[in-house]
């Protein structure tokens, strides 16, 4: 199952870092030959080395829902009553995170939130709703800075990293404007002569995504910079294939060291891609207004939930809105 994407054919003029305005078509296909085939092998590695952030659960009072997560229920024809609205709260960030979460799915709520808190915080800020739905099928889409997973796992930190790859190029996240649609990553991309993997083919906001999960694996796994490489969690050393996408800049290196390059640029003070460099949120997309659904929650009289960001974060307005939804294609 596939998501509508309206904007194939989108083209984005957009001023980059260098106040060049470029026009880009970010959804064209790119024609470059991939490192790997997929990034099998990447989920411990991540698991590994991204620490667990700490956190508590606490539940909505049935009959209140997001309205973004209402318009999920719509269109993937499922019932908005069959939704549990979870806030979780973690030790990094003074305002929960809102996590729509069917009833059916292949996933606990308890695992879906330790594998988003992995995901560092200046990345995750982004992010304004996850959403969890039940499909024969697992894949994902990013829509208006709310990530959201059909059938998920208890097993998926890479899939979450691109997810929130992308919540941070299209809302922003480097300088205000799209990195996916700036002259910056069109003239990097131009110097390497491959792509991380196969589905970094896909157009150029993938491209970034999956190079967003190379990104965070070379900083947290090898270390700052392609450090020295460690261990992996079976006592090996670090895969000699992974050392084709860090070691040969010919390959993919141009991509993946511009998305570290931006993520300490716009860090505040240190890399967005790292836990623990910034240990407290500062930017958070607005939640989605509270709706009720059938009445159930007048009729009970239960108080509309109040989803006000505090005044210790800024809110980030979502450039994604007038985007449409990414169209990820990444199965499990």
């Amino acid at each position: 199952m596939y998501f509508l994407k309206t904007l194939l054919s989108l083209s984005v003029a957009v001023a980059t870092m260098n106040a060049v305005t470029a026009k880009v078509d970010i959804w064209a296909r790119l024609d470059k030959p991939a490192v790997r085939k997929d990034f099998t092998g990447f989920e411990p590695l991540l698991i590994a080395n991204l620490p667990e952030t700490k956190y508590n659960i606490s539940v909505w009072a049935r009959g209140w829902i997001p309205s973004d997560c209402n318009g999920y229920a719509d269109s993937h024809n499922v019932s908005a009553a069959d939704f549990i609205i979870y806030q979780v709260q973690y030790n990094d960030c003074g305002d929960p995170w809102i996590m729509c979460y069917h009833k059916d799915s292949e996933a606990s709520i308890e695992n879906i939130a330790k594998q988003f808190g992995r995901i560092p915080i200046q990345m995750r800020e982004w992010v304004k709703h996850v959403v969890t739905i039940p499909d024969k099928m697992g894949w994902a889409y990013m829509d208006k800075g709310n990530t959201v997973f059909m059938r998920p796992t208890d097993s998926m930190v890479t899939t979450m990293i691109h997810e929130t790859a992308h919540a941070v190029d299209l809302n922003g996240g480097y300088g205000g404007s799209l990195l996916s649609g700036s002259a910056l990553w069109a003239g990097n991309y131009a110097q390497d002569t491959h792509v991380p993997d196969d589905y970094s083919a896909t157009d150029t906001v993938e491209d970034i995504a999956q190079s967003t999960v190379v990104a965070v694996l070379n900083e947290n796994v090898q270390g700052p910079n392609g450090g020295s490489r460690p261990s992996s969690p079976t006592g090996r050393r670090f895969p000699s294939n992974m050392t084709l996408i860090n070691g040969l800049p010919f390959l993919a290196h141009s991509q993946y060291a511009t998305i570290t390059t931006q993520a300490r640029n716009y860090g505040r003070g240190n890399s967005m891609l790292v836990p623990g460099e910034n240990v407290a949120c500062a930017h958070r997309l607005p939640n989605s207004s509270p709706v009720a659904i059938n009445t159930v929650a007048r009729v009970f009289g239960r108080s509309r939930p109040d989803v006000r960001l505090s005044r210790r974060v800024k809110v980030i307005r979502a450039l994604s809105q007038h985007l449409g939804p990414t169209n990820c294609t990444i199965h499990w």
